[in-house]
Parts: structure tokens; sequence; C-alpha cells
């Protein structure tokens, strides 16, 4: 579960996968709690981002966030024997057509309580993998995904020294109080915080 924190994975997600890496897995599944437009915080620690979705969600176009299209690198439908497993594949692929990255992403219907289809979407993966490598994609999304970590931490640094001190918090409920009734905008408020805080 995501334990609140927003963007569908727990704030210990990527500290996680930092173990699991240094120990040696060849592979680190992350599973979110679900994706909208605003639960998109894994591309920030993975690799490779597969998207699953299965057909009968009832306006299957609905239901693809632009968000997910954006993010995902592999798409699965999986219970590929149900009807409109075919019809949400071609959904997919016809709003995929606007994808402009130079990776384009698959579509693999799959069942996974059978096994049909999990070694097609395996490969998927793989090629997507091998893309990433071989274009040096691989690096800069590491160094991406470094970068808004260490900004994340400093937000977080941030918060805690600005809450911590009780003094400040007289502070804030003045510049609080100066914005709600319109006797000083919230940038100017909000400088004037940092100011203190630097």
């Amino acid at each position: 579960g995501a334990r609140g924190h927003l963007g569908g994975v727990s704030e210990a997600t990527a500290a996680a996968i930092k173990i699991l890496d240094i120990y040696g897995c060849d592979y680190i599944f992350v599973e979110t709690v679900g994706v909208g437009q605003s639960e998109i915080d894994i591309v920030k620690t993975c690799d490779t981002t597969l998207m699953v979705t299965v057909p009968g969600l009832g306006d299957d176009i609905q239901a693809i966030k632009a968000g997910v299209l954006e993010i995902g690198d592999v798409f699965a439908v999986n219970k590929a024997d149900r009807d409109g497993a075919q019809k949400t594949a071609r959904e997919l692929e016809a709003m995929l057509d606007f994808n402009s990255k130079p990776w384009r992403p698959p579509v693999k219907l799959l069942t996974a309580a059978t096994g049909d289809g999990v070694p097609e979407l395996l490969a998927e993966i793989e090629a997507h993998r091998r893309y990433m490598l071989d274009s040096s994609e691989f690096e800069n999304r590491r160094i991406l995904n470094a970068k808004l970590e260490l900004i994340e931490l400093v937000k977080q640094s941030i918060m805690e020294k600005l809450l911590m001190p009780s003094a400040r918090q007289q502070t804030i409920e003045t510049l609080a109080s100066h914005v709600a009734f319109r006797k000083q905008d919230p940038y100017t408020a909000s400088e004037a915080l940092l100011a203190e805080l630097i």
C-alpha cells in the first residue's frame, strides 16, 4: 500500500528497491496501488514501467488515464480470454499512435491464470531494457530519477525544519492570517517565511 503517500507507491519504495538492487536481484517487481493521473510516481523509481489492464472496465478509453499512457513502457491486457480484450488492445494501440517518443510501447494480450502470453510479455520487457541500454536512455533515466529523489528529500528536510520549532509556528500563523484577510499576498508571505528559515 501507499500508506497515505501520494503517487501510488509508499515513501519507502525507493529505498526498498535500492536494497534489493544492492543485494543483486536480477529483477525487482514493484506493484502500485493502482494508477490515475496523479498515481504515477512509479516511473521515478523503475527502469521499465509495465501497465496492466483488463477488458470490461466500462468505457475502456476513459479507464486509460492520460498520465498512464505517458509513463507506460510496455502495456499488457490481461484476461485475454474474455470478451472485449481485443477491443481494449486496439484502443490502447490507437491511443499510443499519438506517442511521440522514440520507443513505441508494445501492447500484449495475455491470460496470467494460464500463463498464455506471459513469455511474449517478458520478451517485450527485455526488449525495452535492451533499447534503454543501447540508446543511453537507461543512464539518462537513472540520473533523472536520482535527481528527482534528491529534490524530494531536500523538500522533506525543508518541511521538517520549517514546521519543527514551535517559535516558527507563531510566524506561520501570523502570515497565514495576513494572507487569509488579504493583508499580504501568499508569494510575499512565503518569501518572508523562507527568509526566516534560511
